[in-house]
């Protein structure tokens, strides 16, 4: 942005700024100054300006965040489905068949007494 106290370059530092910078001069500074374009900084726009790594980082801890969270709540389901399912299933005890358990299993989950 241009401010009153300062003035364009003359012909005499016509290539002074690189990569598209206008030039500017202060008329009680003896030396030019350049204003960059957008992808460039510098004394003489001579350095290219990189994104920055901080955003970036940002959004790749938000996805981060995101997919742990999903696997977090896959787990959490998954576990209360076993834990459920295994809670439905009635077992039956030893002491609810007999105390004399031998050979073959009943339909009822108990094991038969087989005499000879």
């Amino acid at each position: 942005m241009r401010t009153d106290h300062e003035e364009l370059c003359g012909t005499s530092y016509g290539s002074f700024c690189l990569n598209g910078g206008i030039c500017y001069m202060i008329p009680t500074v003896s030396s030019p100054f350049c204003r960059c374009i957008e992808s460039y900084t510098g004394a003489r726009c001579e350095e290219v300006l990189l994104p920055s790594i901080k955003s970036q980082t940002k959004g790749d801890l938000f996805a981060a965040f995101l997919a742990s969270l999903l696997l977090l709540g896959v787990l959490v389901i998954g576990a209360f489905y076993f834990l459920c399912r295994k809670v439905s299933i009635p077992r039956t005890s030893s002491s609810e068949c007999g105390a004399n358990l031998v050979e073959t299993t009943s339909s009822n989950g108990c094991n038969k007494i087989t005499t000879a």
